[in-house]
């Protein structure tokens, strides 16, 4: 968990900096990190299963199931943390995006004035 969490700060980071100044470089940035938080969350969830079904061999079938649930459980939590992060990012970058736009400056007009 805790690589996802420096992939998620290093992101969150980058995110921010983007909404702030929105550069073109900035932007390639965040998306490679939001693809390297993905990749980790997920590297964390299958190493937590694979050490969760090694160590369920010195169990009882009894035992071995519930605490399988909870490894799970557990492991899942790599991915729900990645999944957070890449929300947050995707907003600001939203923002950054909305920033850079450039603004028409044109006003609506009402078709029912002459």
């Amino acid at each position: 968990m805790y690589p996802t969490l420096a992939a998620s700060v290093v992101l969150a980071v980058a995110a921010i900096h983007y909404a702030r100044a929105p550069e073109a470089g900035r932007l390639r940035v965040v998306r490679n990190l939001q693809l390297l938080v993905l990749l980790v969350g997920t590297l964390g969830f299958v190493t937590g299963l694979i050490h969760a079904f090694t160590s369920l061999g010195a169990l009882s079938a009894a035992e071995a199931g519930q605490i399988a649930l909870v490894a799970i459980g557990e492991a899942l939590c790599n991915v729900g943390l990645a999944l957070v992060a890449l929300v947050a990012s995707q907003i600001a970058t939203a923002i950054g995006a909305h920033r850079a736009a450039p603004s028409s400056g044109a006003t609506l007009a009402d078709p029912h004035r002459p």
